[in-house]
């Protein structure tokens, strides 16, 4: 192998030169050109050197582009979690009473519905009952709508205290409210039902102005899916004949299916 030495300051068209007189000559093979002062060598360093520096910037810029995708992953699931939240509490503010803290009719309407589709899978009995506090248009005519609203949240919360954790229970509609109790025991609807009324009825009522009794009439119905097909709609019609029925009997009583069951008016 012959080597070609290239004078220092030698024109890159020199070098050329060479190259091209070496092959017209017929030397093949690889021809090593080897500049004065190693001015190759060093071309070469600087070129290793300058690839190292720019794969070490892409390994670092690349570092650097993970680790902002990895915080802009963490502000997103933080921001997702944050919306479920907001989600969820306007589910609840939307479902429920705004006055006595209850559920909506819209609400308590949902858990019926959901409660009559797992009678339905897990068997077992619900009653639903329709509760209106007596003559309220009274308490309201002579005490104001402010002694009314206490009268109405004192009622819900003791109906809060009477009924399990996995009953319901809402405001229907003005002074009327709708309870669903859940996992009645066979042949016990009566029993249960007569115990709610008594919890709830001839309230205590006090304010800072003044001081009155409230009662209030029920009306129920019990479902039971082996009995025969039922819908929302005609537990709600059953339940409101029954509550019809406790107004017309004298008040402040509990009727189910038109059977009395508490006819001693207190």
């Amino acid at each position: 192998t012959q080597q070609l030495v290239a004078p220092a300051g030698k024109p890159a068209d020199g070098l050329i030169g060479l190259a091209l007189h070496a092959l017209a000559a017929g030397r093949n093979g690889l021809l090593p050109v080897t500049a004065e002062f190693g001015v190759l060598r060093s071309l070469e360093f600087c070129c290793v050197t300058c690839l190292f520096l720019l794969l070490t910037a892409s390994v670092l810029r690349t570092g650097q582009v993970s680790g902002r995708i990895r915080e802009q992953r963490r502000v997103l699931d933080e921001r997702n979690r944050e919306l479920e939240i907001c989600r969820e509490q306007l589910r609840i503010h939307l479902a429920h009473d705004v006055l006595t803290g209850m559920l909506n009719r819209a609400g308590i309407l949902g858990e019926l519905a959901a409660e009559m589709d797992r009678t339905r899978r897990e068997g077992g009995t619900a009653l639903v009952a329709l509760v209106n506090l007596d003559h309220f248009k009274r308490v309201n005519d002579a005490y104001g709508y402010q002694a009314g609203d206490e009268a109405l949240r004192w009622f819900s919360a003791a109906v809060g205290a009477a009924i399990r954790v996995y009953d319901h229970a809402g405001r229907y509609g003005g002074d009327e409210f709708l309870l669903v109790l859940t996992d009645i025991p066979q042949g016990g609807a009566e029993e249960r039902l007569t115990s709610l009324h008594a919890s709830v009825s001839n309230l205590q009522i006090q304010t800072q102005e003044s001081e009155f009794g409230i009662t209030c009439s029920m009306g129920a119905t019990a479902f039971d899916p082996s009995a025969g097909g039922e819908s929302p709609e005609s537990l709600l019609a059953a339940a409101d004949q029954a509550l019809y029925t406790a107004k017309k009997q004298g008040r402040n009583r509990a009727i189910l299916h038109s059977t009395a069951i508490l006819a001693k008016q207190q």
